[in-house]
């Protein structure tokens, strides 16, 4: 009779390695699912498992799905039999997907953490903030009428920069939370200009401030670079403003000036000439507007003036980095000045150079306006905006680059030069406009208000404070303001070259 043995060692054999296929080739998996902020278990949520690929946090894994199971209750999971090399995926609505290595462990747990944030934007007093801006690095909503937001894509350490034209800036560090209400503090600007001649006469500065104190007006709007050089007015760290020596600091202490302004409750707008440039364009000729008629020479304006080329991408770069090297210091608001092309001289002498090929004026001037925005905002900063006067009335960009729509878009303040005695005789069935103030300052405003709609922006004019075609005396001055509080503008500056403005045109504080 032939020996039982050698049966006996296949068998056992053939049991080893199916166990070991059942157990090792085929184990199983088990594991839970809870949301990373509150610890709850999270029931109905499907769990895949791939075989291998590549781990990542960001995305769901791309290998095709082997199985999948469904949380329980308990937000528990179970797998009898898992592919080598396991890898746990899972992408929900409202959280950040996880993918986990799973390698030799037979359970698994996963947090998911959620990536939806919402809540309301209010006032004080609990009213609804419409059409405030909510921003969480490149990630931009608006508020909607009843003033609530939901921001996609958000995480655990999201930083909210809420702004609304109106009101001041928040800024809201986020936790583990799901909802997050934002209260505004209502502000309406009401400025004065001060130049840099200004600035630097400690006598002088002191006489404004000193107006400031004593009137209505709350906000000065303070050149940072000035329109007729270019020069950079305060010492700026900035390493391409001290190579290419564009720099005047006629500001002595600009840090030690924000500190005395935010003392006395002073909200401060930082004035910067983009395009009209001559202090850079003689360091870079290069990225100044050409002649083609003289090739290789700068176009001058019709005031013999340099422009720099709104299509140079470097040209922007140099101006946002002022910018936010201001907005670091403290400003409230960066306001852009001479954003556009220039609109006096030969223009078709005008050479723009190979960066202008296949492109418009306006895309020009919207592309730049879209990145200082987009760098800016998250700072906490508002940024203004400077239009021509007739901006709001036509659809075309007036030969500037400037499109009311395009502006609004990527600014908080749409700021119109809106002075009466510019606009020509017979405007608006007016024989001679600069004497009916109150009444183009309103049809203008009515005008942009139009304008607006999903935007997110407000408008705030530039007022007349000076005599041209008619002098403008205190009740004509007091007349734009009138019309511009009455007529939905989010607040006004006054405009002086000199910086004398009519103190009796002004309320108390």
């Amino acid at each position: 009779m032939p020996s039982p043995l050698p049966y006996l060692i296949i068998a056992i054999l053939a049991g080893a390695g199916l166990g070991y296929f059942h157990f090792f080739a085929y184990k199983s998996l088990s594991g839970k699912v809870t949301n990373a902020y509150t610890g709850a278990p999270m029931v109905g949520v499907p769990v895949s498992i791939v075989a291998g690929g590549v781990v990542s946090n960001t995305v769901p894994v791309t290998s095709t799905v082997q199985v999948v199971a469904t949380t329980t209750p308990d937000g528990s999971f179970n797998f009898d039999k898992v592919p080598d090399m396991p890898v746990v995926s899972v992408a929900l609505d409202g959280f950040a997907p996880q993918t986990i290595e799973a390698g030799d462990k037979r359970t698994v747990e996963i947090q998911l953490v959620p990536n939806v944030l919402s809540g309301s934007v209010l006032t004080p007093d609990g009213n609804p903030v419409a059409g405030a801006t909510i921003i969480s690095g490149k990630t931009r909503v608006l508020t909607g009428p009843d003033g609530k937001y939901v921001l996609k894509g958000a995480d655990d350490s999201v930083k909210l920069v809420v702004k609304a034209p109106g009101f001041l800036a928040n800024t809201v560090e986020v936790g583990k939370v799901v909802t997050q209400n934002v209260t505004l503090q209502p502000f309406i600007a009401k400025a004065i200009y001060i130049n840099g001649d200004s600035l630097a006469t400690p006598g002088t500065l002191q006489t404004l401030l000193d107006l400031v104190d004593r009137s209505e007006l709350n906000a000065v709007v303070i050149d940072v670079k000035a329109d007729n050089s270019g020069r950079v007015l305060y010492a700026s760290g900035l390493q391409q403003v001290q190579e290419l020596g564009t720099a005047d600091a006629v500001i002595s202490d600009l840090d030690g000036l924000l500190a005395s302004l935010k003392t006395r409750n002073i909200y401060t707008i930082a004035r910067l000439p983009v395009f009209w440039d001559q202090a850079v364009t003689k360091a870079k000729p290069e990225w100044a507007l050409l002649s083609k008629k003289a090739p290789g020479q700068p176009w001058l304006s019709a005031n013999g003036t340099r422009w720099a080329n709104p299509y140079n991408t470097e040209v922007w770069d140099y101006n946002i980095a002022i910018a936010k090297e201001v907005a670091s210091k403290g400003f409230n608001e960066v306001q852009l000045d001479f954003a556009y092309f220039p609109s006096s001289g030969d223009l078709e002498d005008i050479d723009y150079g190979p960066q202008a090929e296949g492109k418009k004026r306006t895309d020009a001037i919207t592309g730049f306006l879209e990145k200082a925005y987009s760098e800016l905002s998250p700072m906490g900063t508002y940024i203004g905006t400077n239009v021509l006067a007739f901006t709001p009335y036509v659809q075309d960009d007036m030969g500037v680059g400037q499109n009311f729509e395009s502006v609004a878009a990527h600014t908080d303040f749409v700021c119109p030069y809106l002075y009466p005695s510019d606009y020509p005789d017979g405007f608006a069935d007016f024989a001679h406009p600069a004497e009916h103030p109150f009444d183009i300052v309103a049809a203008t405003l009515k005008r942009a208000a139009g304008r607006l709609t999903g935007s997110g922006a407000k408008v705030r004019p530039w007022l007349q404070d000076f005599s041209g075609k008619v002098v403008y005396d205190a009740p004509k001055v007091r007349q734009e303001i009138d019309a511009a509080e009455q007529n939905g503008a989010a607040g006004w500056m006054l405009w002086n070259f000199g910086n004398t403005y009519t103190e009796a045109a002004l309320k108390g504080p």
